[in-house]
């Protein structure tokens, strides 16, 4: 018996031996011949289309004589951007003209302001200099009226030199420190001379000022002035940030530190001590500027009175009032913490633990 087939212009499903519907198969292309092909592909085709494509409108475009409409548009995106820019650096260039003359007007009037002020508490120093001084002539005419006043003014005239309260005069040294020079240096990369500063161990430190003017003390130095500054018992030497202030006023290199005494004691004392035998060692390693000579006269103001807080005396007071005070007595407040005492040397002496200074 013969099996009908399908009818014409059908396909027939492919079965299984029981009769279920076969899943067709899904045909892979081999690999190897899709590398073939893409291969051969581009080897026939080696540009790529788009570069025929902007080859063929160039031509077109020379042939009609017209830019086509992508490249017009480009052009002007061009010319806008140009002219924004344009735009925004001249209103910039305008508006540093205008802002020029007023920032230069508050410069000088803050320039001025300062100047003037300095002025002011010139004179005011002056003032108060000159009131002193009358004040001192008036209490020394009182005092000379009696045996006993006049030997308490002469007392005082003592206490006011050694505490830097009175302008003093005579023969002293004095002691010149630097920073260390710049340097001239050659650039590895471009060849162009460059100055090179030098570095931390090669500047001037307030611990530094300290450690000569504790030596100038203990070397038998009566009255000591740093850049005109005079010091007293109370005159603090310290650091804010870069600068080194000396009684509150800012003191630069070089540093110049006098001292009055008798020049044929304190010169070698002050020679012969740790603090100038160490700045000899940093002239040599560090390139610090380190001088000391010898001054005929030497001319000191007073110093800045100050009115101590809290006031603790290192010596038995029941012999104060009776013995005269020395420079290696001085009385010790909590406002002069970073003072340099007369006679009593600092632990700046001592150089610091690790590398550099």
């Amino acid at each position: 018996m013969t099996t009908p087939g399908p009818p014409d212009g059908d396909h027939a499903t492919p079965t299984t031996p029981d009769g279920h519907a076969r899943r067709p198969t899904s045909h892979r292309p081999k690999l190897g011949a899709m590398s073939v092909s893409l291969l051969d592909n581009l080897m026939r085709n080696t540009l790529d289309e788009g570069y025929a494509q902007v080859a063929e409108r160039r031509a077109t475009e020379a042939r009609t004589g017209r830019p086509g409409r992508s490249r017009a548009v480009s052009q002007a995106l061009t010319a806008a951007t140009l002219l924004l820019v344009g735009v925004i650096f001249g209103v910039a260039f305008r508006q540093t003209q205008q802002d020029a003359p007023a920032s230069q007007h508050t410069r000088d009037a803050l320039v001025h302001d300062v100047e003037q002020r300095s002025r002011e508490s010139n004179e005011l120093q002056r003032q108060a200099e000159s009131l002193s001084t009358a004040l001192a002539d008036e209490r020394d005419a009182a005092l000379a009226q009696s045996q006993a006043g006049d030997a308490t003014a002469h007392r005082l005239a003592r206490l006011e030199a050694m505490s830097g309260l009175d302008a003093v005069s005579g023969p002293g040294i004095r002691v010149v420190l630097g920073d260390a020079r710049a340097r001239a240096h050659t650039d590895p990369v471009t060849g162009e001379p460059v100055v090179v500063p030098p570095d931390e161990n090669g500047r001037i430190l307030d611990r530094d000022i300290q450690s000569v003017v504790n030596a100038l003390w203990s070397a038998g130095a009566e009255a000591v002035t740093v850049n005109g500054e005079r010091l007293s018992t109370t005159t603090p030497i310290r650091a804010a940030g870069d600068a080194i202030l000396v009684d509150l006023m800012p003191v630069g290199s070089p540093y110049r530190i006098e001292a009055i005494g008798d020049p044929a004691t304190l010169l070698p004392n002050f020679v012969d001590s740790v603090a100038a035998r160490r700045f000899e060692t940093y002239v040599s390693t560090y390139g610090i500027e380190f001088q000391v000579e010898r001054a005929d006269r030497l001319s000191m103001r007073a110093a800045t009175e100050s009115v101590a807080r809290h006031v603790d005396p290192l010596t038995d007071p029941s012999t104060t009032a009776t013995s005269d005070p020395t420079p290696t007595a001085p009385f010790q407040t909590r406002d002069n913490a970073d003072a340099p005492t007369p006679g009593v040397p600092q632990n700046s002496d001592t150089p610091a633990a690790g590398g550099g200074r």
